[in-house]
């Protein structure tokens, strides 16, 4: 090899050197790429590894993965807090899930979990769901959620989710049971103010229908026009509730315009007349008088809205405005509208916004002296938007108010309401209701635990003619019932030993119990009670006070057509006298200066005796041969506290019948007491409540009670 070849070698052979080089550099390059991106790897492995473990120790929830043949695979820390047989480890080595489980869920609960398992992994879907279980003696409600654990389409095993629900159940139950005293309480309210309320209607109408004196009736008349407005008071704390818990209801009915003017007329007359204003009226006279809607609903918005303009009115004027308006295409429904407009204190126009908020009243300085819940304008905007329509507020600080009403309503019947000029408040004043039948071959039995429920019961069924007998508890209502095939039952609700619902269940299994109607009569008229008491197997509801149109619709649908007669035009109404069944006389007699004493306040007893002191003393001496605390010391003597409160709860509203206060306030300490299971007050108290008790009937007997007539 010459030397030319041998360079040539040597550049060649320098060449390939630079080049093995040159590679050897790349690759320590990607050799170096490598190692930190295997460095990187390893540190993002390390971390997600770390996250996952903080994870699962910081989770406040039982977290379990399984593999395909559920077993444990890794879980939460969470989970060594209820099961301490298994350490890490051993979990990490997989443990059957029957066997992690077996301290937490038993063994009905943990055959339901292993099937939804399966389940999940055959690729169906489970819902969330809740279990109660006792672990280490402690309850506690725990929500499940099984989810599948894959990456693409391939399935690893299962994520199975506990979560602690048990504060949040309890909130839950914690909420219900309040809503369900509330409702009992509200239906405890209805009960002992309507039961009084029966009496005064009751014995108003008895007024109405029998004196012949005018001033008496005028009397009777305001009276129960007043006692409805009571009621229409008591409607609204029970409007809240059922506003509150979404059972308020609208009940459409045809009614008549008029009338409504008329009856709201006649509710503020008495208001108006306190202060020098004038009531003006502004209607449309070609409104339909024929209206279909809710009427005691839209009643309702009316006196509130009037009796609001009425408060803070001092001086001046109140013109309500009533109008239609149509709707587009519509030829039944329209919108019926109403303004009020007062010349009042007006409101301040920061504060309008505020005044449809419940128990909200504004300016409370400046109207210190105006009572009032701050329930009615929330009530009834709630109302009018039930009805497809509002309540709005256009005011003026010092110079007055309007407020504006409008609803949907619905007419058939184009007949205009006609021209009425002023709100008219006597046209109804004394109307007096008149039976449009008689039924003399029905036999009927009233049962009712209240001596005065039982003569208003019969008192007001008295112009039908029919057979009545009366029974005062569930127990002699079966006996009369084994007798006698009667043709209705009305049946009270609330009555001790065998309440309403039990009597009419035994009746139910007696000879033509099947067949014979039973109607509750009850003071309860929270909503959906006619369903309720239709649901317990009644036949129909007639709630307490007694509104007689209900009671001749009542007795329409339950008696057999051919009891029914038609009245006689030349037959008067007796006057009610006392005998077997419960009825009772009561001649016009007023009522002279009257005794109050620590025991009995004779005011109170007249005033439930609509001031009629012959009913009065018939009451007294009904009260005084009575034997309540026989009845009470025997239950309280064996214990049974449920009937003991029963029975001291008729005391209490027996005692404040007759005026005997004192009686009756012991009475009502000691059975709210019981009512809230806390029977250590009964204990303390039953003697004291025998010792007032028998002062009471000692002065009762003794004649030294001052009642006379003028």
């Amino acid at each position: 090899m010459d030397e030319s070849e041998y360079q040539l070698e040597i550049k060649k052979l320098n060449r390939e050197l630079r080049r093995v080089k040159k590679d050897n550099e790349l690759l320590r390059i990607a050799n170096d790429q490598v190692s930190r991106t295997q460095a990187y790897i390893q540190k993002d492995i390390t971390q997600q590894i770390f996250y996952i473990n903080q994870l699962l120790k910081s989770s406040p929830y039982l977290l379990i993965l399984t593999n395909h043949q559920l077993q444990t695979v890794m879980t939460s820390d969470m989970f060594f807090r209820y099961e301490t047989r298994y350490d890490e480890d051993e979990i990490k080595r997989g443990i059957p899930l029957s066997l992690a489980l077996a301290n937490i869920l038993p063994g009905d609960l943990m055959h339901d979990l292993l099937s939804n398992c399966y389940q999940v992994l055959k690729g169906e879907s489970i819902e969330p769901y809740l279990v109660r279980t006792y672990i280490a003696g402690q309850k506690y409600d725990i929500q499940i959620s099984i989810m599948l654990m894959k990456q693409k389409n391939e399935v690893f095993g299962l994520n199975i989710l506990f979560v602690n629900m048990t504060r949040m159940v309890e909130a839950i139950e914690q909420s219900q049971h309040a809503d369900r005293a509330k409702s009992n309480f509200l239906a405890n309210m209805s009960h002992e103010i309507r039961t009084p309320m029966n009496a005064i209607v009751g014995m108003s109408e008895f007024i109405l229908r029998d004196s012949d004196d005018p001033k008496a009736k005028t009397h009777a008349s305001m009276i129960r026009s007043s006692a409805k407005t009571l009621l229409s008071i008591i409607n609204d704390i029970l409007d809240f509730s059922k506003i509150e818990s979404g059972k308020m209801e609208i009940r459409k009915s045809h009614f008549k315009l008029s009338n409504v003017i008329i009856d709201v007329g006649t509710l503020m007359k008495i208001k108006v007349l306190e202060k020098p204003i004038q009531l003006i009226l502004d209607l449309d006279s070609t409104i339909p008088e024929d209206q279909y809607g809710d009427e005691v609903r839209i009643k309702q918005i009316l006196i509130n809205l009037i009796s609001n303009a009425i408060k803070f009115t001092n001086n001046g004027s109140i013109t309500v405005k009533i109008w239609k308006d149509s709707i587009a295409g519509d030829d039944y429904n329209y919108i019926l509208g109403c303004s009020i407009t007062d010349t009042g204190i007006g409101i301040k126009k920061e504060e309008q916004s505020k005044i449809f908020e419940n128990f909200i009243q504004v300016d409370t300085k400046r109207n210190r002296k105006v009572q009032g819940t701050g329930l009615g304008l929330a009530i009834s905007k709630h109302l009018a938007n039930m009805m497809g329509g509002d309540v709005t507020v256009e005011s003026e600080y010092g110079k007055g108010s309007t407020f504006t009403v409008y609803v949907t309503t619905h007419s058939d019947n184009k007949t205009p309401v006609g021209v009425i000029t002023t709100i008219p408040t006597s046209n109804l004043n004394l109307e007096i209701f008149k039976a449009t039948f008689t039924a003399r071959k029905a036999k009927i039995l009233v049962v009712d635990d209240s001596e005065i429920n039982l003569k208003v019961s019969c008192g007001v069924l008295a112009p039908y003619k029919a057979q009545i007998e009366c029974a005062t508890c569930g127990a002699e209502a079966l006996l009369k019932f084994a007798k006698t095939r009667y043709d209705l039952i009305f049946m009270d609700h609330m009555m001790p030993v065998m309440d309403g619902v039990e009597a009419a269940n035994m009746i139910r299994k007696m000879p033509f119990g099947d067949v014979t109607p039973i109607v509750a009569l009850t003071a309860n008229a929270l909503s959906g009670a006619d369903s309720e008491y239709k649901r317990l197997g009644f036949q129909d509801f007639l709630s307490k006070p007694i509104e007689l149109y209900d009671l001749e619709q009542v007795l329409r649908r339950n008696l057999n057509p051919s009891l029914i007669d038609a009245p006689d035009p030349e037959e008067h109404d007796e006057m009610l006298k006392v005998n077997e069944t419960g009825s009772d006389a009561a001649p016009q007699e007023s009522p002279a200066a009257v005794l109050t004493s620590r025991l009995i306040d004779i005011n109170v007893g007249l005033r439930y005796c609509m001031g009629n002191t012959d009913f009065y003393k018939k009451m007294l001496d009904i009260f005084a041969s009575s034997s309540h605390m026989k009845e009470i010391n025997e239950l309280f003597s064996s214990g049974d506290w449920k009937n003991y409160q029963i029975k001291v709860h008729a005391l209490k509203g027996v005692a404040l019948t007759v005026g005997a206060k004192a009686l009756s306030d012991i009475a009502k300490e000691i059975e709210q007491a019981v009512k809230v299971g806390n029977v250590e007050v009964a204990i303390s108290h039953n003697s004291e409540l025998n010792d007032v008790y028998e002062d009471t009937i000692a002065l009762i007997n003794s004649g030294d009670l001052a009642i006379s007539s003028e």
